[in-house]
């Protein structure tokens, strides 16, 4: 069977325009890869005001016309732009784009069924007549109710549509009268359990989970947690319902974006035939963040979102126990509520030369940190997939996660018998079960024959895009 000719891939951020989370990063590598295996794939995103001007600069425009949104009418402007042979879209409207904050408006219903409907009445600005949409999250979960509209006027009945959820806790659930008023179409067609209705509101995810042929999340793990009370956000018999059209396609990162033997963001190039570089990496790391100096200390990081998801209160729970118990420096780099903020400011003063807190998120220091420490943390709640342990195996950084979702999927339980294994985990959502594998880690580190292995390892892993773009792509062939 042939590729698939015309892919076009929706997404509410892409990596280097606008980017929050890894989602803008997904949206940036998965189509790359699939150019290269021959795909025809467009990516559609809104005209952000934060999208830099050197990228603004070099947009043609394509068209523009009016589009009714409800009762009022709406400008719809094309951008086009192509870089590293994808051509991009943009979704051009100043009223709902030319904004402070890309997600997180008082209008974001109205925002994003604006540009939910501007995608399938894009098709004869671009020319691009695509084969099958693929939308991310809730910001386009109305995509396939949209087209589904024109489905009924006996208009593109041949488009299929694949959803992918990255983050099930967005949801963007809005009230009941909005759906007449903003998005402007009937809820007696639409507001059911089967449609989009959501208790007494309504659900874009939904929308684009009960609508679209294929329904995809970004590991195996969360495909089948999400149907748990635990997991599901109160939609998990939504998704036990759809199991049949429901399935798991881990990440990848862009090998060539997170690349340390290449990276000219980091102090020493490295590879996993010469990891003794890394420690030009850790040193230079050390002081740059005002530690000590001694490659010798373990040196464990995160770089997160500070959110209660990423587990951050089991860290809380242990944190004077681990640095009063061992000889390890902490590295923190991120942003969020303000109480994790306070906390890991508070006990950067009170552990000078041991801790680090960087409020904030910086792409180069992030880079430093994943090529100059030892262990990385991600005791989530809760993952999707995640790409940090991703990129620190990447670096040579040993993960240290808990088993769910996608750091279950990628990192392999180190086993020192056997000597094989990727990282250190451990299950229950407990700060001292987490403790102990911290430990354990640390009595690996100072055996260096086995830690050495563990590095290669974990450097050698193939987390890159190659088998997961080639799994969307076989998705895309069954309902081609």
């Amino acid at each position: 069977m042939t590729n698939p000719k015309k892919i076009l891939f929706v997404s509410g951020e892409v990596y280097p325009f606008i980017k929050t989370g890894g989602l803008g990063d997904v949206a940036y590598s998965l189509p790359k890869t699939l150019e290269k295996e021959g795909v025809d794939i467009r990516v559609i995103l809104p005209k952000y005001d934060q999208i830099p001007w050197e990228y603004k600069s070099k947009m043609k425009h394509l068209g523009n016309k009016k589009i009714s949104l409800a009762w009022r009418e709406e400008y719809l402007g094309i951008e086009e732009l192509t870089l590293e042979n994808i051509t991009y879209y943009f979704i051009d409207n100043e009223h709902y784009f030319k904004r402070n904050k890309i997600y997180g408006e008082m209008d974001d219903c109205e925002r994003f069924a604006f540009f939910s409907k501007a995608i399938i009445e894009s098709f004869d600005l671009t020319g691009f007549y695509p084969d099958i949409i693929h939308s991310n999250d809730w910001h386009s979960g109305l995509v396939p109710v949209y087209l589904n509209e024109r489905k009924r006027e006996g208009i593109f009945t041949n488009i299929k549509t694949v959803f992918t959820i990255h983050n099930l806790r967005f949801q963007g659930v809005f009230p009941y009268h909005d759906i007449k008023w903003i998005l402007g179409i009937d809820p007696k067609h639409y507001f059911y359990e089967e449609g989009i209705k959501f208790y007494n509101n309504f659900s874009f995810l939904k929308a684009g989970v009960n609508y679209s042929n294929i329904i995809t999340t970004v590991s195996q793990s969360y495909a089948e947690e999400i149907k748990t009370s635990h997991y599901g956000e109160n939609l998990e018999g939504l998704f036990s319902h759809h199991k049949n059209k429901l399935l798991g396609i881990v990440n990848g990162i862009d090998y060539d974006i997170f690349n340390p033997e290449k990276d000219l963001d980091i102090e020493e190039n490295f590879n996993s035939k010469n990891i003794e570089n890394k420690y030009i990496n850790k040193l230079y790391l050390q002081k740059k963040l005002y530690l000590q100096k001694d490659k010798h200390i373990p040196i464990v990081s995160i770089i997160t979102r500070l959110d209660k998801q990423k587990g951050l209160d089991l860290i809380i729970n242990i944190f004077d126990e681990l640095l009063e118990t061992t000889e390890c420096q902490f590295i923190l780099l991120g942003n969020g509520e303000p109480h994790y903020e306070n906390f890991f400011r508070e006990k950067a003063l009170q552990y000078p030369g041991r801790v680090s807190c960087t409020i904030g998120f910086n792409n180069l220091l992030a880079k430093e940190i994943y090529a100059g420490s030892d262990i990385f943390l991600m005791p989530s709640q809760f993952e999707p997939c995640g790409l940090s342990q991703l990129i620190s195996m990447r670096y040579g950084t040993i993960p240290l996660v808990r088993e769910t979702g996608g750091l279950r999927d990628t990192v392999i339980p180190f086993n020192e018998y056997g000597d094989h294994g990727t990282g250190f985990s451990f299950s229950n959502y407990n700060a001292h079960d987490m403790l102990h594998v911290i430990k354990y880690a640390f009595s690996i580190y100072y055996r260096p024959k086995l830690w050495k292995n563990l590095v290669k390892r974990a450097m050698k892993a193939d987390h890159s895009w190659t088998h997961s773009g080639k799994k969307y792509l076989d998705l895309y062939k069954k309902i081609w």
